[in-house]
Protein backbone atom coordinates (compact mmCIF):
# COMPACT_ATOMS: atom_id res chain seq x y z
CA UNK A 1 0.00 0.00 0.00
CA UNK A 2 2.31 2.22 0.80
CA UNK A 3 4.66 1.65 -2.40
CA UNK A 4 1.23 2.35 -4.40
CA UNK A 5 0.83 5.63 -2.36
CA UNK A 6 4.39 6.99 -3.11
CA UNK A 7 3.93 6.33 -6.58
CA UNK A 8 0.62 8.38 -6.56
CA UNK A 9 2.27 11.09 -5.13
CA UNK A 10 5.51 11.01 -7.25
CA UNK A 11 3.26 10.99 -10.59
CA UNK A 12 1.39 13.71 -9.03
CA UNK A 13 4.44 15.71 -8.97
CA UNK A 14 5.73 14.75 -11.93
CA UNK A 15 2.21 16.37 -13.63
CA UNK A 16 2.41 19.49 -11.58
CA UNK A 17 5.70 20.14 -12.94
CA UNK A 18 4.74 18.81 -16.39
CA UNK A 19 2.18 22.10 -15.75
CA UNK A 20 4.15 24.37 -14.31
CA UNK A 21 7.06 24.22 -17.35
CA UNK A 22 4.25 24.26 -19.84
CA UNK A 23 2.39 27.48 -17.71
CA UNK A 24 5.56 29.08 -17.45
CA UNK A 25 7.28 28.34 -20.96
CA UNK A 26 7.69 31.70 -23.09
CA UNK A 27 5.56 32.20 -25.86
CA UNK A 28 6.51 31.61 -29.28
CA UNK A 29 7.47 34.44 -31.14
CA UNK A 30 4.96 35.76 -33.74
CA UNK A 31 6.66 38.22 -35.33
CA UNK A 32 3.94 40.48 -35.03
CA UNK A 33 6.03 43.31 -35.13
CA UNK A 34 6.75 43.23 -38.43
CA UNK A 35 3.04 45.39 -38.81
CA UNK A 36 2.68 46.88 -35.85
CA UNK A 37 -0.43 48.60 -34.87
CA UNK A 38 -0.42 51.29 -32.43
CA UNK A 39 -1.58 54.75 -31.79
CA UNK A 40 0.07 57.47 -33.09
CA UNK A 41 2.66 55.54 -34.98
CA UNK A 42 4.26 57.84 -38.09
CA UNK A 43 6.05 56.65 -41.56
CA UNK A 44 7.23 58.97 -44.11
CA UNK A 45 7.94 57.65 -47.31
CA UNK A 46 9.67 58.95 -50.25
CA UNK A 47 8.24 58.08 -54.11
CA UNK A 48 9.35 58.13 -57.15
CA UNK A 49 7.11 57.31 -60.31
CA UNK A 50 6.87 56.94 -63.38
CA UNK A 51 4.15 57.22 -66.18
CA UNK A 52 4.05 56.00 -69.71
CA UNK A 53 1.30 57.36 -71.81
CA UNK A 54 1.10 56.11 -75.37
CA UNK A 55 -1.83 58.45 -76.15
CA UNK A 56 0.96 61.16 -76.62
CA UNK A 57 3.90 58.95 -76.34
CA UNK A 58 4.96 60.98 -73.10
CA UNK A 59 7.16 59.58 -69.97
CA UNK A 60 6.52 61.63 -67.02
CA UNK A 61 8.09 61.48 -63.49
CA UNK A 62 7.15 62.49 -59.64
CA UNK A 63 8.38 62.88 -57.21
CA UNK A 64 6.69 62.86 -53.81
CA UNK A 65 6.47 61.91 -50.37
CA UNK A 66 3.88 60.26 -48.55
CA UNK A 67 2.79 59.96 -44.76
CA UNK A 68 0.86 57.33 -42.76
CA UNK A 69 -0.43 57.92 -39.70
CA UNK A 70 -2.14 55.93 -37.00
CA UNK A 71 -5.15 58.41 -35.92
CA UNK A 72 -7.10 56.17 -33.88
CA UNK A 73 -8.12 52.25 -33.10
CA UNK A 74 -11.95 51.25 -32.81
CA UNK A 75 -14.19 48.00 -32.84
CA UNK A 76 -15.13 47.20 -36.37
CA UNK A 77 -18.69 45.40 -37.48
CA UNK A 78 -16.89 41.74 -36.96
CA UNK A 79 -15.57 42.90 -33.62
CA UNK A 80 -11.70 43.14 -34.36
CA UNK A 81 -9.83 45.38 -33.08
CA UNK A 82 -9.04 47.80 -36.07
CA UNK A 83 -6.50 50.87 -36.97
CA UNK A 84 -7.44 54.01 -39.22
CA UNK A 85 -4.44 55.47 -40.90
CA UNK A 86 -4.74 58.68 -42.39
CA UNK A 87 -2.35 58.85 -45.51
CA UNK A 88 -1.40 62.76 -46.37
CA UNK A 89 0.83 63.40 -49.56
CA UNK A 90 3.29 66.29 -50.19
CA UNK A 91 4.69 67.58 -53.71
CA UNK A 92 7.74 70.06 -54.63
CA UNK A 93 4.85 72.87 -54.63
CA UNK A 94 2.49 71.95 -52.10
CA UNK A 95 2.99 70.67 -48.53
CA UNK A 96 0.98 68.18 -46.80
CA UNK A 97 -2.52 67.76 -48.01
CA UNK A 98 -5.27 64.92 -46.92
CA UNK A 99 -5.29 61.97 -49.40
CA UNK A 100 -7.28 58.77 -48.04
CA UNK A 101 -7.83 56.34 -45.24
CA UNK A 102 -6.57 53.29 -45.05
CA UNK A 103 -7.26 50.50 -41.87
CA UNK A 104 -5.38 47.78 -40.73
CA UNK A 105 -5.79 44.92 -38.57
CA UNK A 106 -4.41 41.85 -37.33
CA UNK A 107 -6.79 38.23 -37.12
CA UNK A 108 -6.29 35.01 -36.98
CA UNK A 109 -2.99 35.10 -37.52
CA UNK A 110 -2.74 37.27 -40.58
CA UNK A 111 -2.58 41.13 -41.25
CA UNK A 112 -4.83 43.07 -42.99
CA UNK A 113 -5.49 46.05 -44.85
CA UNK A 114 -8.41 48.00 -46.30
CA UNK A 115 -7.82 50.31 -49.00
CA UNK A 116 -8.97 51.99 -52.20
CA UNK A 117 -12.13 49.88 -51.00
CA UNK A 118 -10.08 46.66 -51.58
CA UNK A 119 -9.41 43.98 -48.42
CA UNK A 120 -5.87 42.69 -48.74
CA UNK A 121 -3.55 39.49 -46.72
CA UNK A 122 -0.37 41.36 -46.48
CA UNK A 123 1.35 39.07 -44.03
CA UNK A 124 0.92 36.13 -42.37
CA UNK A 125 2.31 34.86 -38.69
CA UNK A 126 4.59 33.35 -37.78
CA UNK A 127 5.84 33.62 -41.55
CA UNK A 128 8.48 31.40 -42.72
CA UNK A 129 10.27 31.16 -45.93
CA UNK A 130 7.78 28.55 -46.79
CA UNK A 131 4.98 30.75 -46.06
CA UNK A 132 2.71 31.31 -49.35
CA UNK A 133 -1.14 32.80 -48.94
CA UNK A 134 -3.25 34.28 -51.81
CA UNK A 135 -3.02 38.08 -50.89
CA UNK A 136 -6.67 38.81 -52.91
CA UNK A 137 -8.44 36.10 -50.95
CA UNK A 138 -10.59 38.93 -49.80
CA UNK A 139 -11.31 40.67 -52.65
CA UNK A 140 -12.15 39.93 -56.49
CA UNK A 141 -8.60 40.78 -58.32
CA UNK A 142 -7.49 37.29 -58.75
CA UNK A 143 -5.43 34.82 -56.83
CA UNK A 144 -1.92 36.60 -55.92
CA UNK A 145 0.34 33.70 -54.98
CA UNK A 146 2.25 35.96 -51.92
CA UNK A 147 5.57 34.49 -51.05
CA UNK A 148 8.42 35.21 -48.81
CA UNK A 149 11.90 35.98 -50.21
CA UNK A 150 13.75 37.40 -47.38
CA UNK A 151 12.76 36.80 -43.68
CA UNK A 152 15.30 38.40 -40.32
CA UNK A 153 17.19 39.60 -42.82
CA UNK A 154 19.23 43.58 -42.65
CA UNK A 155 18.87 46.33 -44.70
CA UNK A 156 20.30 49.47 -45.15
CA UNK A 157 17.66 52.04 -46.18
CA UNK A 158 19.46 55.71 -46.93
CA UNK A 159 21.07 56.41 -43.40
CA UNK A 160 19.03 53.72 -41.92
CA UNK A 161 20.65 50.23 -40.90
CA UNK A 162 17.41 48.28 -40.32
CA UNK A 163 18.10 45.01 -38.10
CA UNK A 164 15.19 42.76 -39.20
CA UNK A 165 13.13 42.63 -42.72
CA UNK A 166 10.94 40.59 -44.36
CA UNK A 167 10.35 40.24 -47.85
CA UNK A 168 7.32 39.60 -49.96
CA UNK A 169 7.12 38.45 -53.56
CA UNK A 170 3.35 39.10 -54.25
CA UNK A 171 3.26 39.15 -58.00
CA UNK A 172 5.08 38.76 -61.24
CA UNK A 173 3.81 38.11 -64.32
CA UNK A 174 6.07 38.98 -67.53
CA UNK A 175 6.00 38.05 -70.89
CA UNK A 176 6.54 39.85 -74.19
CA UNK A 177 4.16 42.52 -74.10
CA UNK A 178 3.15 42.88 -70.30
CA UNK A 179 5.01 42.98 -66.91
CA UNK A 180 3.60 43.12 -63.57
CA UNK A 181 6.05 43.05 -60.22
CA UNK A 182 4.55 43.97 -56.89
CA UNK A 183 6.98 43.47 -54.12
CA UNK A 184 7.02 44.71 -50.47
CA UNK A 185 8.99 44.81 -47.74
CA UNK A 186 8.58 45.33 -44.02
CA UNK A 187 10.74 45.93 -41.25
CA UNK A 188 10.09 45.23 -37.27
CA UNK A 189 8.45 47.72 -35.51
CA UNK A 190 8.07 49.97 -38.58
CA UNK A 191 5.91 48.30 -40.64
CA UNK A 192 6.23 48.46 -44.37
CA UNK A 193 9.62 50.30 -45.46
CA UNK A 194 9.64 49.80 -49.35
CA UNK A 195 6.90 49.05 -52.00
CA UNK A 196 7.55 48.68 -55.58
CA UNK A 197 5.57 47.84 -58.78
CA UNK A 198 5.54 48.02 -62.26
CA UNK A 199 2.73 47.49 -64.60
CA UNK A 200 3.20 48.44 -67.93
CA UNK A 201 2.82 47.09 -71.48
CA UNK A 202 5.48 46.65 -73.75
CA UNK A 203 6.21 46.90 -77.90
CA UNK A 204 6.17 42.85 -78.73
CA UNK A 205 9.11 43.97 -81.23
CA UNK A 206 11.49 46.27 -79.61
CA UNK A 207 10.52 46.04 -75.64
CA UNK A 208 9.85 49.53 -75.12
CA UNK A 209 7.41 50.55 -72.20
CA UNK A 210 4.17 51.78 -74.09
CA UNK A 211 2.03 52.87 -71.49
CA UNK A 212 1.59 52.19 -68.05
CA UNK A 213 3.42 52.87 -64.67
CA UNK A 214 6.23 51.96 -62.21
CA UNK A 215 6.91 53.52 -59.15
CA UNK A 216 9.52 53.06 -55.60
CA UNK A 217 8.23 54.15 -52.42
CA UNK A 218 10.72 53.83 -49.53
CA UNK A 219 11.17 54.29 -45.96
CA UNK A 220 12.19 58.34 -45.03
CA UNK A 221 11.71 58.52 -41.51
CA UNK A 222 9.40 56.96 -38.85
CA UNK A 223 8.28 57.63 -35.21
Amino acid sequence: MKSRFYLLISLSCLGLLGCNKSENAPKPDMALNYFPLKETHVVIYNVDSTVYNNFNNTITNYLFQLKDTVTNKFTDVQGNETYRIERYKKTATQDWFFQKVITKKIINNRAEEFIDNKRYVRLVFPPTLQSTWNGNVYNDLGEWRHEVKDLDVPLTIGTHQLDSTISIHQYNEVNLIREDIYDETYAKNIGLVVKEVKAVDKNISTGVITKGFKYKMQLDSWK
